[in-house]
């Protein structure tokens, strides 16, 4: 049994929107946050028409390597830490069967007019934030780790955070709007949340983020005609301008704040995270089989250094904390998915969901991201349509807005 296809069209909408506000949460042991209690509440009234679809293989082994990631827990020196992120795992994933059930139940339309709408409203709103802190701080802030609004100064730098609460993991969730304007430029809705895309995620100033999406960027251009591709310049450059206009208007000098940040990745070993990753490899060395134990890295780190980081670089978080094993199903998990993508044709018919993740792997190598609700909705998303090709065939194309 299935819910009518006239309720979906509000459930999908709120989850997107409501993921995006990850700064407002309640702290009662974890992070309890909105969209955590939207799901609880849907779940609720469709209780009963709630069910498990059978899991495709990119799933099951994304499972086993939880399973491995947490059971490595079980024998690490610091199993207070590793119980906090069991618990989040469990968490994150009923999340996501939730999530899964609720883009089951909608169509492919619905959901990618919901992506157009609140990418636009997620950046505007990130936007005003920002120009409201920069206002409040005077316009050209000073400082570290001073946050006002939308705004975070970092070393000086005054960096777009918006709805959420770090500059990076503003760009990672960016990027799936991002890459559904790039590759549905048809229209002036799209190419509005295309331009907000590309002003926001600049104004992060984060300069792993901005890379990735460079080459999220190029690899688009590479498969498209060359009607688009004009098209995406010409977006991008009126994107470019407004931002400096807008810069000239509040008084704050962009082009030095970019050079800057380019100039201080080779004083700066990337904020130190060259440091970190080294001294990862170490702990792998030590315990190469099933590494150090979910979560215990920044205890590690903490006894050899004074100070709790993270890795700030998932794959070798996942490598030094639960070992080869964990490693080889993570790994396992990313080549089946990419493999369920090709075999849909999704490279093709629907290329944002391929350029997202291939967006998402690239951040990855800069962020730690073992958990994150931004990755669980796209693999829902990701489900969603290669579900509907396995059951429709390439027909279930024809029914979709051309972008």
């Amino acid at each position: 049994m299935h819910i009518n296809k006239n309720t979906s069209t509000w459930p999908v909408f709120l989850l997107l929107l409501f993921i995006t506000l990850g700064k407002y949460n309640l702290s009662i042991g974890f992070s309890l946050k909105i969209y955590m209690v939207f799901l609880v509440f849907f779940l609720c009234i469709y209780f009963r028409f709630f069910h498990f679809s059978p899991l495709y293989h990119y799933e099951v082994l994304l499972l086993l390597f939880y399973f491995i990631y947490c059971l490595s827990g079980a024998f690490s020196q610091y199993p207070e830490e590793s119980i906090r992120v069991i618990l989040g795992v469990i968490l994150i994933l009923g999340c996501y069967f939730i999530m899964r059930f609720i883009l089951e139940q909608t169509s492919i339309p619905i959901i990618e007019t919901s992506i157009a709408t609140v990418g636009i409203v997620f950046n505007a709103i990130s936007l005003l934030l920002y120009l409201i802190g920069l206002q409040v701080t005077g316009g050209s802030p000073k400082g570290v780790e001073i946050i006002s609004y939308g705004l975070l100064v970092d070393r000086d730098y005054p960096r777009l955070i918006g709805l959420l609460d770090d500059p990076n993991i503003f760009i990672f969730f960016n990027t799936l709007f991002f890459s559904y304007y790039l590759t549905h430029l048809k229209g002036f809705k799209h190419s509005i949340g295309f331009t907000l895309c590309v002003i926001t995620s600049l104004l992060t100033f984060s300069r792993g983020g901005i890379v990735a999406l460079i080459l999220v960027v190029i690899l688009y251009m590479i498969l498209v005609n060359f009607s688009k591709k004009i098209k995406m310049m010409t977006v991008s450059l009126l994107g470019l301008a407004f931002l400096y206009a807008a810069g000239s208007f509040i008084q704050v000098d962009f082009n030095q704040i970019f050079t800057s940040r380019i100039t201080d990745f080779s004083t700066d070993g990337g904020s130190g995270r060259f440091e970190l990753w080294s001294q990862a490899l170490n702990y792998f060395m030590a315990h190469p089989l099933f590494g150090i134990g979910a979560f215990n890295f920044s205890d590690y780190y903490a006894f050899d250094h004074n100070v709790k980081l993270y890795v700030h670089n998932t794959y070798l978080e996942i490598l030094v904390e639960s070992g080869i094993i964990g490693f080889l199903f993570y790994c396992s998990f990313l080549v089946m998915l990419v493999i369920a993508f090709f075999r849909t044709k999704l490279h093709k018919q629907s290329p944002y969901i391929v350029l997202t993740l291939f967006g998402f792997s690239l951040q990855m190598v800069s962020l730690s991201l073992i958990i994150n609700e931004a990755f669980f909705i796209f693999l829902a998303l990701a489900f969603k349509y290669i579900s509907v090709f396995d059951k429709k065939g390439a027909e279930f194309y024809d029914e979709r807005p051309r972008g």
